[in-house]
C-alpha cells in the first residue's frame, strides 16, 4: 500500500504508562505529544545523503516511518549526519522516527568503541550513554517526556556468560537512566536471536520496547524469532524484517533495511489501522 502525503487521516489515540507486567500494554492517554504508537511500515538507512533523498522515500511510497541514527561512538564515520534544523526539515516531511543511538558495542566484539566485561562499570557506561542520548534529543527541541529512544546493540557471542552478563548489566544502566525524570521510552533494537534481545525481558530494568532484527521477510511483529509472543506485547515491538537491499523511490535509490512497527515512534499522533503487515 502506498499513500500520498495527506491522503490518509490519521487516529490520534495517544497511548503512555508502562505497567511492568510486560503482557500488560501501555493505556491511557499522556498529557503531551511526544510519542505515539505506529503500526506502519518504515525504514532505516545509514547513507541517506540529504533531506531532499529522504523526500523522495515519503511521497507516495509506502513508508511512514523512518530509523533516525542520532549519534553514538560507534556509528559509521561515513553515515548521514543530522543537524537539528536537519530534523526539524524532516519532520517537517511527515515522518514519525524510530530514533538510533549506537554507543559502545558488547565487550567480546571486534568494534573499535565496547563496553566494559566488568558488569558494575557496564552498568555505569549504559547510564552515561542514555545521559548522552538524552542530550541530543533536547538540541533537536523535543519534548523529551516519553520520547522513545533505541539502543542499537549489534550481535555478539551471547554463548560467553561474561559477555552475556556486561551487556545485560550495560542495557539495565541505560534504561534506569532513561526512566530518570523527566523519563524517556528506553528501546533496544538487536539481532532477534544474536543480541541476547529476550534476556532483557528478566532485567530488573526491563526495556520498554523491543526493535528486533528478524530478516525473515515476515513483516509482522507478532512473530520474532527468538522472542516469545508475551514478550514486549501490546504495542512494544518493531521489527527489522529485511536486511541490507536497495530500493529506489521517485529518482532516488538507497540502500536501506525495511521496518515494520507495533511501538512508539516520535512523535504523536498515532497511526493505527491499514497496518501492512505489521500486526
Amino acid at each position: 500500500m502506498t499513500r500520498s502525503r495527506f491522503g490518509l487521516a490519521f487516529v490520534a489515540v495517544l497511548l503512555a504508562g508502562l505497567v511492568p507486567a510486560l503482557v500488560t500494554p501501555w493505556t491511557t492517554a499522556p498529557a503531551h505529544a511526544s510519542f505515539g504508537i505506529s503500526q506502519h511500515k518504515g525504514w532505516d538507512a545509514c547513507g541517506i545523503g540529504s533531506t531532499a533523498n529522504a523526500q523522495a522515500f515519503w511521497s507516495n511510497t509506502p513508508f511512514w516511518n523512518m530509523g533516525l541514527y542520532i549519534g553514538g561512538s560507534q556509528y559509521g564515520k561515513g553515515c548521514t549526519r543530522w543537524t537539528p534544523a536537519d530534523v526539524a526539515t524532516l519532520r517537517g516531511q511527515g515522518w514519525k522516527f524510530l530514533p538510533l543511538w549506537v554507543g559502545p558495542q558488547a565487550p567480546c566484539t571486534s568494534f573499535a568503541s565496547r563496553f566494559s566485561a566488568d558488569p558494575a562499570t557496564a552498568y555505569a557506561q549504559g547510564r552515561d550513554e542514555a545521559r548522552a542520548a538524552y542530550q541530543v534529543i533536547v538540541s533537536y527541541g523535543w519534548d523529551t517526556r516519553d520520547a522513545p529512544i533505541i539502543y542499537d546493540l549489534e550481535a555478539f557471542n551471547t554463548a560467553d556468560a561474561g559477555c552475556l552478563a556486561a551487556t545485560q548489566q550495560f542495557i539495565s544502566g541505560w534504561v534506569y537512566q532513561m526512566h530518570v525524570p523527566t523519563a524517556q521510552k528506553a528501546g533496544v533494537y538487536g539481532s532477534a536471536c544474536a543480541s541476547g534481545l529476550n534476556t532483557f525481558a528478566s532485567l530488573a530494568n526491563v526495556p520498554d520496547f523491543i526493535d528486533a532484527a528478524d530478516w525473515s521477510g515476515n513483516p509482522s511483529t507478532g512473530t520474532i524469532r527468538c522472542i516469545p509472543s508475551g514478550n514486549w506485547s501490546g504495542s512494544r515491538r518493531h521489527k527489522q524484517y529485511a536486511g541490507d537491499h536497495t530500493e529506489t523511490w521517485n529518482g532516488v535509490t538507497l540502500n536501506i533495511d525495511s521496518d515494520c512497527s507495533n511501538g512508539p515512534v516520535y512523535p504523536a499522533p498515532d497511526e493505527l489501522g491499514n497496518e501492512q503487515g505489521c500486526l
